[in-house]
């Protein structure tokens, strides 16, 4: 589905990945770990279109995508819930689930998924006409992905999704990535809870300083000694 090779970000003379390679196969769920400065979140904006690459190749459904607007991407099927949610406060609830739709130009659609949500997550039915700005954590949270969801991708990824919530919030939060996966979607999840993101995805690759240092299975990343004690909790 989506396909990464020798991918390559730089800031200035500052190299954030390095020949990264990387897939997320259809309907799977591909975490990415690492430390801080890792270079995960620029992986996630330079697969969104928002960060230029400096070489390497980004597929999607076979098709190269890396010299595409970030528009065009978020119209083929790609959709980021950024790191700090970057819900637009000063709108309502509902203009914001609009605006994940803004590409599409199947109203009464639109309309059917928004009220999807609206089920999914009765908190935001509640509060469907007051600004997000009232929203708790965890609400504005919901709100991101929701807005993800109406975009109409197959493909979601996740920046620190968990960042600065409850750890019930936090629970509830995975269950719902993997009951959205269930449902067919896939997702690439960038997660410093790496507990959790383990503990859901099918596949996890950690970084270090920009580069790829292993690729696994949960359970093989989980029993490398060297890795569960540097980049896993320990």
């Amino acid at each position: 589905m989506l396909e990464v090779e020798n991918l390559t970000v730089r800031y200035g003379r500052i190299t954030a990945l390095a020949e990264l390679d990387l897939a997320v196969p259809e309907g799977r769920i591909v975490t990415v770990l690492g430390a801080n400065g890792a270079g995960k979140s620029s992986l996630l904006k330079a697969l969104i279109g928002l960060t230029p690459i400096a070489g390497g190749a980004i597929r999607w459904k076979g098709e190269a995508i890396h010299r595409r607007p970030a528009s065009e991407r978020v119209k083929a099927g790609l959709a980021l819930v950024p790191e700090g949610r970057r819900i637009l406060v000063s709108m309502t609830v509902e203009d914001n689930l609009k605006v994940g739709a803004y590409h599409r130009d199947d109203p009464a659609q639109v309309a059917r998924e928004i009220d999807a949500i609206y089920q999914r997550f009765p908190n935001l039915a509640e509060r469907r006409f007051q600004k997000a700005s009232c929203l708790s954590g965890g609400e504005q949270q919901m709100l991101a992905v929701g807005r993800a969801l109406v975009s109409g991708s197959s493909l979601m990824m996740l920046d620190e999704p968990s960042l600065g919530l409850s750890p019930i919030i936090i629970a509830r939060l995975f269950e719902l990535l993997v009951e959205l996966n269930k449902g067919g979607l896939a997702l690439l999840l960038v997660e410093q809870n790496t507990n959790m993101a383990l503990s859901v995805a099918h596949e996890g690759h950690v970084l270090k300083l920009g580069r790829k240092i292993a690729h696994g299975t949960p359970q093989q990343l989980l029993a490398d000694a060297r890795l569960q004690e540097a980049y896993l909790g320990g």
